[in-house]
């Protein structure tokens, strides 16, 4: 939602972690709910980034996920996750990357596990929906699943056929960002593609930490 550990809206400290960056995935996307001053912070993210967005709507039409990337970007399909109990609304977004030639799908999601329960049914949802759209082509999922490696939702995942990008460096604990104790965050890839340079910088602009990492195609 824009705000540090502070309790202090700062979308400039946000925008200092991702600067950089050629494709971002943001969980917690606020496009205007009054609880949090009514602000955009997609859009004065995205300007502050100089980088176009995707948004997919979860709990309500200002409150979802998004993908920013410095390439360009088509296609773009949100499929609504079952709740299963959870208290707020979940999506998996789907946009495609054009690379000079080559495509590269992407997912984006944010897992909402039901009271007391891991959100192994949420992504089964995700994985069936990446592997249609994907439809073949490299794919890269990402955001913040709350499961961890050894849970029953992360399994979904793997049984799909997708690769733990992130397992050269686990544990890579995530959250809570000041004493990060769980790694509820991933990122999977389509077997083909490698990861390298995972890493999971230190910051106060959010409650979990980032996960950085380069993806090459085959």
């Amino acid at each position: 939602m824009g705000f540090g550990l502070d309790g202090r809206l700062d979308l400039d400290a946000v925008a200092r972690v991702l600067r950089g960056a050629d494709v971002v995935l943001l969980s917690e996307v606020d496009r205007g709910w009054w609880l949090n001053g009514g602000h955009d912070t997609l859009a004065l993210l995205a300007g502050r980034l100089g980088m176009p967005y995707v948004f997919a709507p979860a709990a309500d039409p200002v409150w979802g996920d998004a993908v920013l990337s410095r390439f360009p970007m088509r296609s773009g399909q949100t499929r609504r996750l079952t709740a299963h109990g959870a208290p707020t609304g979940a999506q998996a977004l789907g946009v495609t990357l054009d690379l000079g030639g080559r495509e590269l799908a992407v997912v984006a999601t944010h897992l909402q596990p039901p009271p007391g329960r891991d959100p192994v049914e949420q992504a089964g949802e995700v994985a069936a929906f990446a592997g249609r759209y994907a439809n073949g082509r490299p794919l890269v999922l990402g955001g913040d699943l709350n499961t961890e490696p050894d849970d029953p939702a992360f399994a979904e995942f793997t049984r799909a056929g997708l690769v733990d990008a992130l397992a050269p460096a686990r544990p890579l604990r995530t959250s809570p960002a000041d004493d990060p104790r769980t790694q509820i965050d991933h990122v999977f890839v389509s077997p083909g593609l490698t990861a390298n340079e995972v890493r999971a910088p230190r910051t106060e602009a959010s409650d979990h930490l980032p996960v950085t990492l380069t993806v090459t195609l085959p």
